[in-house]
């Protein structure tokens, strides 16, 4: 095991609360980026939510995505024909976590982009470029860090190789997880097979789960988030949240699961709210029944036989 060596620690104004003092290292070969605002001096949360924003983005590098995050988390995502477009997109999913929150971007933000997000009071916006008249727009709100990020989105995808946490017990380390899926990869397990749509929005919505905690919910249309829910002990209770959020969104729509399918309370949420595709991990101990009471309501249902617990 390689040792770590933190030097050249430069104080921050706070951590995750006011009264705990942090920091901030530089480590090698890490990510190339300028703060282009006038406040140079990020916070601790915003290093946290920039990267969460990052990690979900370097999966759509070479589309056009938007990825809102707040406390940490992903709150909503899009992909679209344009950046304007996958932003509108994301932001309907989740109108109530904008305020405040990181904005990201794959793709150039645009003036009319720029507009929106500095009325809606967004925290930060990072993306790989800026329009002129973009950053012009951005800075008439002191409020809004600006981070332009030089490296290709795609080198993060790989750029953490381990993942470690420090307990009591010891540092807990472990490979990062870096399981790749594909639509030629999974397996449809029902009699209904998924239209071409709902595959896509099915690698889609997998692909956000990913970076999700644990037990997480994702129901997904058009590219296009409709409900996320995260950080739950209970994944029936979960589906059941994400379904009331997404309400009629959720109509021919594709929930995605981190884990396999156990109750069929899940199945019977998702038959109420109108869900037309399920993708989960598959090869659990009910499985066999969980797949004929899909059948019984001609719900289709795709097997990764991948599980992507994140703790």
């Amino acid at each position: 095991m390689e040792n770590i060596e933190i030097t050249d620690l430069k104080d921050l104004s706070c951590g995750e609360n006011i009264y705990q003092n942090a920091a901030i290292a530089p480590i090698q070969d890490g990510i190339d980026y300028e703060i282009l605002s006038e406040n140079k001096d990020l916070e601790y949360r915003d290093f946290l939510d920039m990267t969460t924003t990052l990690n979900l983005l370097a999966e759509f590098f070479d589309v056009n995505a938007s990825v809102i995050t707040k406390e940490a988390m992903v709150c909503s995502c899009a992909l679209a024909n344009n950046i304007k477009n996958a932003f509108t997109k994301a932001a309907d999913c989740n109108p109530f976590a904008i305020t405040g929150s990181t904005a990201g971007f794959t793709k150039t933000v645009t003036s009319e982009t720029a507009s929106e997000l500095r009325v809606m009071k967004v925290r930060n916006v990072i993306a790989p470029d800026f329009e002129k008249q973009a950053l012009t727009e951005l800075k008439k709100n002191n409020g809004i860090n600006i981070i332009k990020i030089n490296s290709p989105l795609q080198e993060l995808l790989g750029f953490n190789t381990k993942d470690i946490k420090v307990t009591p017990f010891g540092i807990l380390v472990q490979d990062q997880n870096h399981v790749r899926l594909e639509k030629s990869s999974f397996k449809v397990v029902t009699k209904t097979k998924p239209e071409q749509q709902q595959a896509e929005d099915a690698v889609f919505a997998w692909k956000i789960s990913k970076h999700l905690k644990s037990l997480s919910a994702v129901i997904v249309k058009d590219l296009a988030t409709k409900a996320i829910v995260q950080a739950n002990t209970d994944i029936t209770s979960q589906t059941e949240f994400a379904m009331n959020y997404a309400c009629e969104s959720s109509k021919d729509a594709v929930l995605a699961l981190d884990s396999a399918i156990e109750s069929e309370g899940i199945i019977n949420a998702a038959i109420q709210g109108r869900i037309a595709l399920i993708i989960e991990a598959g090869n659990g101990i009910n499985s066999d029944k969980i797949i004929k009471l899909a059948d019984k309501y001609n719900l289709s249902m795709i097997a990764t036989g991948i599980r992507i617990n994140k703790y």
